[in-house]
């Protein structure tokens, strides 16, 4: 077609698979056919759950594989933030009664950097209920800075 420039296509092997990779000139998005082998049993029930969803094949294998990942995305973030919650109450454990502090501020640097701002949403919520619904209470929530930042005071 003139003046329609061509999609990149690049071909590999990988797993002794042959895959293609294409670049719509559109979109700019990379698109990728893979060949694999699946087992009839799987296959079925995909095939079946296509018809109870009334979608197309590559469309239930590409919301399936994007759930899969999505899930191991949270669990990873969820293991993540289990363990900055953690250090972050025995961090405020060390804090006098009667002082205020941030989540940030018991935090290391490290593990504060390390959590996205979706993780640290979650890290709040899960810090707040496990320092205030102690027993005893840790720390209670006090109100927040003009940037959105809980306030805690130890009790």
């Amino acid at each position: 077609m003139p003046g329609r420039s061509a999609d990149h296509i690049i071909i590999s092997e990988l797993d002794r698979g042959v895959t293609q990779m294409r670049q719509s000139h559109l979109t700019k998005e990379w698109l990728m056919k893979i060949l694999i082998d699946v087992e009839d049993s799987l296959l079925g029930k995909a095939l079946n759950e296509c018809e109870t969803q009334n979608v197309s094949f590559d469309r239930f294998v590409t919301d399936a594989l994007r759930n899969a990942i999505d899930e191991l995305i949270e669990a990873e973030d969820k293991s993540t933030v289990a363990d900055t919650v953690a250090k972050a109450i025995e961090a405020a454990r060390a804090i006098l009664p009667g002082n205020t502090f941030h989540l940030d501020d018991i935090c290391s640097p490290d593990d504060w950097s390390a959590l996205n701002g979706g993780e640290r949403k979650i890290l709040g919520k899960a810090f707040r209920k496990a320092v205030e619904t102690g027993s005893p209470a840790i720390a209670r929530h006090i109100g927040r800075t003009s940037g959105n930042k809980a306030i805690y005071e130890r009790v």
